[in-house]
């Protein structure tokens, strides 16, 4: 969300500045400022909407697992497919839609095998400052120390 902000003073400052003499800079830039740390900006994604004419099994969907299985319901609230895997482990691997995200494959787990499951954060905002915060780590890491005796 940092980014955005800095994006966002930046371009006011600008746009700002298509109207104000150069010398007005300071002031601008107090003015966005005080503005910006006055609001809260924040971005509203789609919920995940359940159909419940489908499978209530959740998918792997790329890492996401917002999406539900697209096949009709055949027994209970699943399809032959997940039905057939409640039947032999007990749990749907990914869990079912209407609940939380499982931390882990749940087939696995039962089994005694501890598998975490990374999931995408379906926000990209969130994805940004992700990959972003996990570059300023490896520029830290990666930054040789200077020994003074």
């Amino acid at each position: 969300m940092e980014i955005l902000h800095l994006k966002l003073k930046k371009d006011l400052l600008k746009l700002a500045l298509d109207y104000y003499d150069k010398s007005d800079e300071k002031w601008l830039t107090d003015k966005i400022d005080s503005y910006m740390n006055n609001k809260k900006l924040s971005f509203s994604f789609n919920e995940t909407r359940i159909n419940p004419m489908r499978c209530s099994a959740r998918i792997w969907d790329n890492g996401k697992g917002e999406k539900q299985c697209t096949h009709k319901i055949k027994e209970g609230c699943h399809c032959k497919k997940h039905h057939e895997m409640i039947k032999k482990e007990g749990v749907l691997r990914f869990g079912d839609i209407r609940d939380k995200k499982p931390t882990h494959d749940l087939i696995k787990l039962k089994n005694g095998h501890s598998e975490k499951l990374n999931w995408v954060d379906p926000n990209p905002i969130n994805q940004l400052q992700s990959v972003l915060n996990k570059q300023r780590k490896k520029v830290l890491l990666s930054t040789p120390k200077l020994i003074i005796d």
